[in-house]
């Protein structure tokens, strides 16, 4: 009953406000790539993630999200390549995209400084079967009696990209991203989904105390319309760490307390976990939100560029 009253309920803000809600990731700091294609090849090596998110644990049909991305540094091109492969599911609403970035990266005096761009395919499906109205037929038939609903599952495609930057200094680092500024939208049959404008924007500040690092960081989403915000302060000493996130920032958007912690496996396996404890009304039928992730870095030089020009010297010969 509750799969079916969520669904209802998503599907309703769908059809009459042609809406998307911008889904959470705890893990942010972990995991800058994700938010920011800019960020690709910052880790000097080969870098990839694979991070799993079930939220809101114990409502049947809850969101949930599974994807996979790597990234490295190009001399050649002077900057860096990524891809990245995600799929989102919440009742009868599935989403799948795959996207492909470039970065361009510059070094200056204090720093570097990252402009870079994706672009994609994005599949939006809605499975019929799952959908239960009031005025509906489900006992010995199937009928929704609705003249825009189906019963079967349809699917569509449609272009997304992002622009972005990023910039890393001895003192801070701050990131910034645009996605779909011009609004697109994908139909299926009488339904339109459309996906609204988004920024995200992060800011972190490391500080030290001896071999602790104490790193602040924030990360704010916004569709120009609605704004959330993330806040938190992560410990790390030597191979493991740990810190709390506060999302919101006033008693309208306070959604969750997350508590995430780490440890760096082997010179190549970082694991990280969060788990977040609601905040908000629906933390009276939900058990919380986990997610998981898993980095992998190469940790080794990928193709520096071409080698150098072979120079002869007689006197060796």
């Amino acid at each position: 009953m509750k799969k079916y009253f969520y669904t209802l309920i998503f599907c309703s803000i769908s059809f009459l406000c042609m809406g998307q809600s911008i889904g959470q990731h705890s893990l942010y700091m972990v995991d800058i790539y994700k938010h920011n294609v800019a960020y690709a090849g910052f880790d000097r090596s080969l870098s990839a993630n694979f991070n799993y998110r079930s939220q809101w644990s114990g409502i049947e049909g809850q969101p949930s999200h599974l994807y996979f991305n790597a990234h490295l540094p190009v001399y050649l091109l002077n900057g860096g390549v990524g891809f990245s492969v995600s799929n989102d599911r919440a009742a009868a609403l599935k989403m799948t995209d795959v996207k492909f970035s470039y970065n361009r990266v510059r070094s200056f005096s204090r720093g570097i400084i990252s402009v870079g761009a994706s672009l994609g395919m994005k599949q939006t499906g809605l499975d019929g079967t799952q959908v239960r109205t009031p005025e509906g037929i489900y006992i010995g038939g199937f009928s929704h009696e609705d003249p825009i609903l189906f019963t079967d599952f349809r699917s569509g495609v449609r272009p997304v990209w992002s622009m972005a930057l990023y910039t890393a200094t001895d003192y801070f680092d701050f990131g910034l991203s645009i996605s779909d500024l011009f609004v697109n939208k994908t139909t299926l049959s009488k339904i339109n989904f459309i996906d609204s404008r988004k920024m995200d924007v992060y800011a972190a500040i490391p500080f030290y105390i001896k071999e602790l690092k104490i790193q602040a960081s924030l990360y704010i989403k916004t569709n120009f319309k609605q704004t959330q915000s993330d806040l938190s302060i992560m410990l790390k000493n030597g191979n493991i760490f740990g810190g709390l996130s506060m999302r919101g920032f006033n008693e309208n958007s306070f959604d969750s307390a997350v508590f995430f912690g780490g440890i760096k496996l082997n010179e190549h396996y970082t694991l990280s976990y969060s788990y977040d404890v609601g905040l908000s009304i629906l933390s009276d039928v939900s058990q919380g939100s986990h997610e998981i992730n898993i980095n992998y870095n190469l940790n080794k030089l990928i193709g520096i560029g071409l080698p150098p020009e072979i120079i002869y010297n007689p006197r060796n010969l």
